[in-house]
């Protein structure tokens, strides 16, 4: 089992549809909240990153929404790594309300630097990645 981060959002009214729903891109924003936290955690926030010249596109993503979210509902996202290569991360999301999963969901990035040209990651973050994917919380 792997590191994992768990991050807290609460729905704000904004981020709802006219049935009072949260809208489903949403969710892809606080798996974005979760991913940079889990970083940040790591050590590496993301502006540092940026600073340094490593960015992470999303090159994929997928989303099951299994019970809907509304306004003012308080939400735990857990982040957790998937995968870790020499160019690609994927990272895997729960995103609960009261102990009870309400989206599941999955990112994978490519590291680019600021030519978007694709480059391997910085060797002291590949290594706190590679031992996270070993770590339990």
């Amino acid at each position: 089992m792997s590191y994992t981060s768990e991050s807290q959002v609460s729905v704000r009214y904004a981020e709802t549809d006219r049935m009072g729903v949260v809208y489903h891109a949403n969710y892809l924003v606080w798996m974005e909240v979760g991913r940079t936290d889990f970083l940040s955690q790591l050590g590496f926030p993301y502006s540092r990153l940026e600073q340094e010249g490593v960015l992470f596109p999303t090159s994929g993503c997928s989303l099951r929404i299994i019970h809907p979210t509304r306004y003012e509902e308080r939400l735990l996202v857990r982040t957790v790594l998937e995968t870790v290569q020499s160019r690609k991360v994927a990272f895997r999301y729960e995103i609960s309300r009261e102990n009870r999963v309400v989206v599941a969901g999955q990112t994978t990035h490519i590291c680019v630097g600021p030519d978007m040209r694709v480059r391997t990651l910085p060797r002291p973050l590949h290594a706190a990645l590679k031992q996270a994917l070993n770590e339990k919380k």
